[in-house]
Parts: C-alpha cells; sequence; structure tokens
C-alpha cells in the first residue's frame, strides 16, 4: 500500500510541479512584486536628487542655526542672502523657497510652482524653538528653564503581557494589523488555489472515466491520499519559493528605506510565533483540501467544478473577512468562539496571540483542535471518496454530500 501511494503521490507532484500553469501561478506574483519594488526602487532613486535649495532672508544668526541643520531638515541652505536676489533666483526657479524672518514671531515661506518638496513642519519648529528661547531669556530664565518648558510630555503606550513583560505598542500596531491580514490573504489565497486545483484534477479523472482505470490498480484510499498529500506538497514547495525569494529580497536590499521601514515595524514577531502561524496556515491548508477532495467526489465533469468549490470559497471568506476586522475586536465574543472552529482558526487565533489578547495555552488548543479535526475528516472523508468516486449522480452536488453525510450505510 505504501508503494502504491508513493507513486500517486510522486505523480500527482510531479504533474502539477512540471506544468505551464504552476509555475504561471507560483511566479506572477513575485515578477508583480519585482515590478512594484522596482518602481519604488527607482522612485526613491529619483527622489535623491530633488532635496530642495531654500534661502533665508532676515536674520543672518537665524540663517547660520539653519545651515547646521540643513541634514536634520533635508534642505540645502543657499549662499544667497539678499532679498532681490533671492526672489529673482526663485523667479528663474534656481530656487524652490524664499524664507523672510521678519520679526521673532513671525516670518514667511515662498515658494516656486516647480519646488520640491520643502518640509515646513521642521522650518516653524527650529523658528519657534528660537522664538521661545528669545522670549524666555527676555523673562529671565535660564537656558535650561527654557528648555524645561520646551520639552514635550512623554506619553508611551506599552501592551502588559501576562509574564509582566512589556512591549511597545505603538511599534506593534501595524506589525498586528499586518500581520492579520497577511494571514488572512495568505490562508485566502493558497486555499482557492490548490483546492480548484484538486477538484478539476478530480472532474477531469471522471469525467474521462481514467477514475475507472485508475481504480482497478489501486484502492480509492490511494487515490484519496495520495492526492491530497500531493497537492499539499506542491503548496508547501510554493510557501517554500517565496521563503526563499523574500530572503534574497531582503539580504539584497536591506539597506533600503522602505525595507528598513517594515522591517523595524515587524521587528516585534518572533520565531516562535512565526512558526505558530505557519504551523496553523498549513493545516488550514491540509483541511480545506481534505474537504476539497470528497466534495470533488461527487463531481460528475468539469462544468460542476465551480459549484464544488463555491461553498468552500465562502467558508474560506470568512476567515479572510474577519481577519481585516477583527484587530478593533479581539475580544468580540463571536471572535473568541471563532478563534477555536476549524477552517477559520487560522485567521483568528494567532492575530489573538499578537495582540496579546489570549495566551499560549489558548493558542495551542486552537491548533491542536484544527489538527485532530484534520484527522478526523480525513478519516470520515475517505468513505464519502469511496462510495461516490465512481458514481454519476444527477442530484446537486450539496445535496449528495448531505445525504452521503447522514446515510448509515
Amino acid at each position: 500500500m505504501l508503494n502504491g501511494l508513493n507513486v500517486v503521490i510522486k505523480q500527482t507532484y510531479r504533474n502539477h510541479f512540471k506544468s505551464r500553469g504552476y509555475w504561471l501561478l507560483v511566479l506572477s506574483p513575485i515578477i508583480f512584486t519585482a515590478i512594484i519594488g522596482g518602481i519604488v526602487f527607482g522612485v526613491t532613486k529619483m527622489q535623491g536628487n530633488t532635496t530642495p535649495t531654500v534661502a533665508i532672508i532676515g536674520n543672518q544668526n537665524v540663517r547660520q542655526i539653519f545651515v547646521k541643520s540643513d541634514k536634520t531638515l533635508n534642505m540645502k541652505i543657499s549662499s544667497i542672502t539678499d532679498a532681490k536676489q533671492a526672489n529673482t533666483a526663485l523667479d528663474k526657479q534656481s530656487l524652490d523657497g524664499v524664507v523672510t524672518i521678519t520679526s521673532n514671531d513671525n516670518a514667511t515661506l515662498t515658494t516656486q510652482p516647480k519646488s520640491n518638496h520643502i518640509n515646513k513642519e521642521a522650518i516653524a519648529s527650529i523658528l519657534g524653538n528660537l522664538s521661545r528661547t528669545q522670549k524666555a531669556s527676555s523673562f529671565g530664565l535660564t537656558a535650561e528653564q527654557t528648555q524645561a518648558l520646551s520639552q514635550p510630555f512623554n506619553l508611551k503606550s506599552v501592551v502588559k503581557q501576562a509574564n509582566n513583560k512589556s512591549t511597545n505598542g505603538d511599534n506593534s500596531n501595524t506589525a498586528n494589523y499586518g500581520i492579520a491580514v497577511a494571514i488572512g490573504i495568505i490562508t485566502w489565497v493558497v486555499v482557492m488555489w490548490y483546492t480548484s486545483m484538486i477538484a478539476t484534477e478530480i472532474a477531469n479523472e471522471k469525467s474521462s472515466r481514467i477514475m475507472e482505470t485508475l481504480l482497478a490498480a489501486t484502492s480509492s484510499n490511494i487515490q484519496y491520499f495520495g492526492k491530497m498529500i500531493g497537492i499539499f506538497a506542491l503548496a508547501v514547495t510554493h510557501m517554500l519559493i517565496y521563503v526563499v525569494a523574500g530572503t534574497i529580497g531582503y539580504f539584497s536590499f536591506k539597506d533600503n528605506a522602505i525595507v528598513k521601514s517594515f522591517s523595524q515595524t515587524f521587528s516585534s514577531m518572533t520565531l516562535g510565533f512565526s512558526i505558530y502561524a505557519i504551523l496553523f496556515i498549513l493545516v488550514a491548508i491540509a483541511l480545506y483540501l481534505v474537504l476539497t477532495a470528497l466534495i470533488a467526489s461527487l463531481i460528475n465533469d468539469n462544468s460542476q467544478v465551480q459549484q464544488a468549490i463555491q461553498p468552500i470559497t465562502f467558508l474560506a471568506m470568512i476567515g479572510y473577512i474577519f481577519s481585516f476586522i477583527m484587530t478593533n475586536m479581539p475580544n468580540n465574543f463571536a471572535i473568541k468562539i471563532l478563534s477555536y472552529v476549524p477552517f477559520v482558526s487560522q485567521s483568528m487565533m494567532p492575530v489573538r496571540l499578537v495582540t496579546k489578547v489570549e495566551t499560549w495555552p489558548g493558542g495551542i488548543i486552537s491548533l491542536i483542535i484544527a489538527f485532530v479535526s484534520l484527522i478526523l475528516l480525513a478519516w470520515f472523508g475517505k468513505k464519502i471518496y469511496a462510495k461516490n468516486v465512481l458514481s454519476y449522480s444527477d442530484d446537486k452536488i450539496m445535496s449528495q454530500l448531505i445525504k452521503n453525510i447522514t446515510r448509515h450505510d
């Protein structure tokens, strides 16, 4: 039996792995990402040549402060100090802006239509600090007292964990939402790709009567488990390709500002959680493949494939939709319950863990429930598959499925 199972697994895997459709499926997102990344990288490079040039007019002491801060402001301070020359240069578009300081409390920034972006907030911050310092000095305050009055109130956001540790809430909010959306999207997309693949394969074999020949040589159990394991291996290969491509891409562009920003945002993710989320996604994919295989055994021909996978699509969509909204209501009663329900828990529980509203024992229990459900469904599904893989009923697929579930013979 093991030899026969191994043959079916290899055949299923190789047939799809060598097909153009599979590689189009795998490479399309990589190519699309590479194109978008190239465009973003090119735009970033071009922005390197768009540093604005600004003239500071009216107070040379203030101008010197701007000269010392030009790197922080991401602008170049012009050597022009005369207002007339500055306005002439602005008309000729050789300057991007002119800051005219009229008093301690007033200044005007003049730009031209084609000016590069100027950080107005940073300019206002420097001028505001200088104005407060001068006023404080006139009131008889020392430099230390002035600095103390100018110090902004520091409010930190932290998330209290069960082990009395805390994490930076500001840094983790974006990461939490990103993880929630990513898990939902990955599961939904992979499920849709591979459930359609296994349903189409079974439909092709039934409609062409090849299934009868296959079952004459092997048992229905070998075909059932062999096809699912072969397709599952394809899904794992698909994910590994993306992991390798992502790793290569990260180390190739790790010095890029955008990549650094993403890296910092998701720095709160741990290796343990990453492994947990991947395991949950794999178990969910296996669950959907088993469900698809037993429903696909009720198909008569290719025209019924969409009818067969439609309820599976709706089921996968539940977790997909909730993954977008649950970070705003992680303690909702319905979300708590769904976090332990197979087929949707993979989009719920990992996010509840990463948002610290659920503990690891609860997360492990949810994963175990999903895994046990996979074993039970696979064992139950082989009976339905064996009964219907050579059956050609004219009844609707869902009607056939209900009859098979309620029938005890």
